[in-house]
């Protein structure tokens, strides 16, 4: 199929003209065309957006040389082919220099075709060079923009410590526009920090302290290398946020912090003596020959008041690690024992609710070395939990194994058969006072923090915690600790 071609053909013969459509006809195009001979008609052709012209060396009223510069003039982005009967070869050469894309002589125009095609590519090409780098320049001028009105402040420097970049936030802070101390100056040997950017650090943060305006504030410096096309840094770029309005709430928010761990600690040590006490009268009374009214009624005390020591006992150990108290970490636990001792504290509610409890512990397991207190906690919460979540007729599973030789862990599961967590909630199930929605709509009674003290007491003995459950499927809660020496050390 003829391929379309726009010619404005400057010539003052007709059949030379002819002879040019012809030879394009001959080469496959398909030429709409119109033929000018002065420099008005020329201008006006222009009007017509051709896509070629091709111009007569010389004519009564023009030249080629004036029609190039008329092009420039108008600012025109047209090839120019010049064909000519007769032209020496300085005459070619004036003529390329003067803008013409190629030229031609009139009886070998056998190179007319391929001269457009190439004049034609050649446009194309320019024409996107031309639009790729207006994008350029736009996208420099969107950047330079985002820079100069960046809240931080930033500097761009060279290997040589030569200053390439700044925006108005890093002017403000130089001596210049502003009257604290600067940042940095002009040009001067880079540090460290900045030497590491262009040795291959992708990227480097710190802390600085600048004396700015006639305070101390804190900056947050963020330092990245600058890759030119060929993957060389050649600069460091410094973005500097001030974060001393942030490090300041920080410093806030510990003290009210450390305020609020002081008052719970109190309070819950305060309320502790006297639970104490209840709980201890309490026992002392049922084991008496309290009729079967009052029996029930100091049992609902006795119920009531272990229920508050342990919400205390919660609340005293999250104060605890709150407040960054250390805790002994020195002891060397025994699992089975562990166990046994929880064993014997929920016993009896669970002799109440007629829930069984199994252990299966691994023969040769390894001691753990942490705080016996906590990890006490840790297990009487995950049981009590799994008592509480069971019906009458259920069973609470603890087991406790080794399950990789080669890795001294000990994993400590605590099963149950009872209602089961949704799997959509099982993300919250640490986080404190969260209850799930079965919780709350049977009334289970509790405070949400259990689980959140687990976390925390593992997380401090560098262990690990996982849950494994489904609605109405029981739920399973292993705690993976680090052992103190591997099984096979261990006495037997």
């Amino acid at each position: 199929m003829p391929s379309p071609l726009r010619l404005l053909i400057v010539e003052d013969r007709p059949d030379d003209a002819e002879l040019l459509l012809l030879e394009l006809k001959r080469a496959g195009y398909e030429p709409t065309w119109t033929r000018v001979e002065t420099p008005e008609e020329f201008i006006a052709g222009l009007a017509e957006q051709p896509d070629i012209v091709l111009c007569d060396y010389s004519l009564p009223s023009m030249t080629a040389p004036d029609a190039l510069r008329m092009l420039q003039d108008l600012q025109v982005d047209i090839p120019l082919i010049v064909v000519s009967g007769v032209m020496d070869e300085g005459t070619c050469v004036n003529s390329l220099r003067q803008g013409a894309t190629d030229y031609l002589l009139k009886d070998r125009l056998v190179r007319l075709a391929p001269a457009i095609e190439h004049a034609l590519a050649g446009r194309r090409l320019a024409t996107q060079a031309r639009t790729i780098e207006q994008e350029r320049r736009e996208t420099a001028e969107i950047l330079r923009g985002v820079v100069d009105h960046a809240p931080a402040a930033i500097c761009v420097r060279d290997a040589t410590g030569r200053t390439l970049l700044t925006n108005a936030e890093f002017d403000r802070l130089r001596p210049t526009g502003g009257t604290g101390r600067p940042i940095t100056h002009d040009r001067r040997k880079l540090t460290s920090v900045e030497q590491a950017c262009l040795d291959g650090a992708d990227k480097v943060e710190g802390e600085e302290t600048w004396a700015v305006d006639g305070e101390d504030r804190t900056y947050l410096v963020v330092r990245y290398p600058v890759v030119d096309g060929t993957g060389r840094r050649f600069a460091i770029g410094a973005i500097y946020v001030d974060i001393s309005r942030q490090k300041q709430v920080e410093e806030e928010l510990r003290e009210l912090d450390r305020l609020k761990g002081e008052f719970v600690a109190t309070v819950s040590h305060e309320l502790r003596t006297p639970l104490t006490s209840i709980t201890g009268y309490a026992e002392m009374l049922l084991a008496g020959d309290a009729d079967e009214v009052h029996r029930r009624m100091i049992q609902v005390i006795d119920r009531n008041s272990r229920r508050l020591l342990t919400l205390v006992e919660d609340l005293l150990t999250l104060s605890r690690v709150d407040s960054g108290i250390a805790a002994r970490m020195d002891e060397e636990v025994d699992v089975a024992e562990l166990v046994a001792q929880a064993e014997g504290v929920l016993g009896p509610a669970m002799e109440s609710q007629g829930v069984a409890l199994e252990v299966q512990i691994a023969p040769g397991l390894p001691c753990l070395l942490g705080n016996r207190s906590q990890l006490e906690r840790v297990l009487l919460n995950l049981i009590s939990n799994a008592v509480k979540f069971s019906s009458a007729g259920g069973t609470v599973t603890v087991t406790a194994s080794m399950p990789d030789l080669d890795r001294p862990t000990v994993d400590i599961s605590v099963a149950d058969t009872g209602i089961g967590i949704p799997v959509e909630e099982q993300e919250q199930l640490f986080t404190r006072f969260f209850r799930t929605e079965q919780a709350r709509l049977q009334a289970i009674q509790g405070t949400g923090l259990g689980l959140a003290v687990v976390r925390q007491i593992v997380d401090g003995h560098q262990g690990s915690i996982a849950v494994k459950s489904a609605a109405d499927e029981g739920a399973t809660f292993t705690v993976s600790l680090p052992a103190l020496r591997p099984a096979a050390l261990v006495r037997q």
